[in-house]
């Protein structure tokens, strides 16, 4: 009867550990998953959005401020939730984030569109990298 037991227990917790690496490894919260996953659709459509605008020549300083400040709830969810995504480097993602908000801090409301683009591509550039290495964290394999 106890080697009957001790068996069960063995089964129990062999799947238990398979059921851990099945879901991404220990210390990876599925709610924070689905944060970053929803805070990165917003941060894509939004620098989708202000790189079409840059193309076709409306791009204004307004609109560049206007998208940071509707980006900086979404990049602090996705670092605060990142934290809790095993290999997540929010750290990366804070430092972008820092550079991007006090340039664009920094732009005089009269730059031209040429000045305004030397700088987004300078700084959303490394945003943009250390967003898509948790991304692909969160992203599920097709």
């Amino acid at each position: 009867m106890r080697k009957a037991v001790l068996l069960v227990l063995v089964v129990v917790l062999a799947v238990s550990a398979i059921a851990v690496v099945g879901c991404g490894g220990g210390g990876t919260d599925s709610a924070a998953v689905s944060a970053v996953q929803a805070s990165m659709t917003k941060v894509t459509a939004a620098i989708k959005d202000m790189t079409a605008k840059g193309v076709a020549g409306t791009l204004t300083v307004k609109d560049i401020k206007s998208t940071r400040d509707t980006l900086k709830p979404e990049v602090q969810s996705i670092i605060d939730n990142g934290k809790k995504i095993k290999g997540a480097d929010t750290s990366a993602v804070q430092k972008a984030w820092t550079d991007l908000d006090t340039a664009v801090t920094g732009l005089s409301d009269s730059a031209t569109l040429q000045e305004a683009g030397a700088l987004l591509f300078s700084k959303v550039a490394p945003l943009t990298a250390a967003l898509d290495a948790i991304g692909k964290l969160v992203t599920p394999a097709s």
